[in-house]
């Protein structure tokens, strides 16, 4: 507890970032990794796997843009500096290790940016939301990364405006679906490669190892593409309750253009 308060106290972020909810959510994903480094391993592999497969199809190694970035665990960090000129983490809160490895690599860059260029709006009670277009010019970007933000892109917004604005559940659940929307088709208007991982559902498992519920980590949109599956245990026995667990299933998939439909 000391050293969340510790860092919740020395990470630099936006008034909204804080008050939203995005530095504290930052901060104890940090200290729930601490816990759970084993049963997070597989997932973490499978990501930088899956991220380096991706790089490996661009054409160019100019900049790559990684989505969601958070605290760099899933990210091949090296592997792409090597690989590319310019690499720029984005998120809303970029914790002190991070700053110190970009202040040691001048071709590591962090940018604080809302994806879904929709917050300021939220944050004045505004419900509408907006298309993003940052990045979408920019033709170094040889490579984008959307990862494990896709599911995530709701759950702030939707816990703030309940809370200070009242917001119905019906509409909570119509934001919560556009925003994974617009998302997906954002990543298909980039010229370059893009590379998504994201939750596609999320179980909760008993002690005996028998489904206790499952439901939709992307509130029931029909996801587009197929790709890798593989099970993230986010949440292992004890982690929130010792009588059960709670794992995702994830997809990775390093080139949207490439990627078979769901038929």
């Amino acid at each position: 507890m000391f050293l969340e308060s510790f860092m919740y106290s020395i990470t630099p972020c936006s008034h909204l970032a804080r008050r939203m909810g995005f530095l504290r959510e930052t901060i104890s994903i940090m200290s729930r990794y601490n816990r759970c480094k084993k049963d997070w391993s597989n997932h973490l592999i499978n990501s930088r796997k899956t991220i380096l497969e991706a790089a490996q199809k661009c054409p160019g190694g100019t900049s790559a843009v990684i989505f969601g970035a958070g605290l760099g665990y899933d990210v091949p960090l090296g592997e792409l500096l090597d690989r590319f000129s310019e690499v720029v983490l984005v998120d809303l809160v970029h914790t002190v290790p991070m700053r110190i490895a970009s202040l040691k690599n001048k071709r590591l860059k962090l940018l604080r940016h809302d994806v879904t260029e929709s917050l300021d709006n939220f944050f004045r009670g505004d419900l509408s939301i907006n298309d993003p277009h940052r990045f979408l010019n920019d033709r170094s970007a040889d490579l984008v990364v959307s990862l494990n933000l896709l599911s995530q892109l709701p759950t702030l917004p939707l816990r703030y405006l309940e809370k200070v604005y009242s917001v119905s559940e019906d509409q909570l659940e119509l934001i919560a679906q556009q925003l994974i929307e617009i998302h997906l088709d954002y990543l298909r208007k980039f010229s370059g490669t893009v590379c998504l991982i994201a939750d596609l559902e999320r179980e909760i498992v008993g002690r005996d190892y028998g489904l206790i519920g499952k439901f939709s980590a992307l509130y029931d949109i029909k996801f587009p593409w197929v790709g890798k599956n593989w099970i993230w245990n986010i949440a292992p026995f004890g982690e929130e309750d010792p009588s059960y667990l709670v794992r995702n299933k994830v997809v990775g998939i390093p080139d949207l253009m490439a990627a078979a439909e769901v038929r």
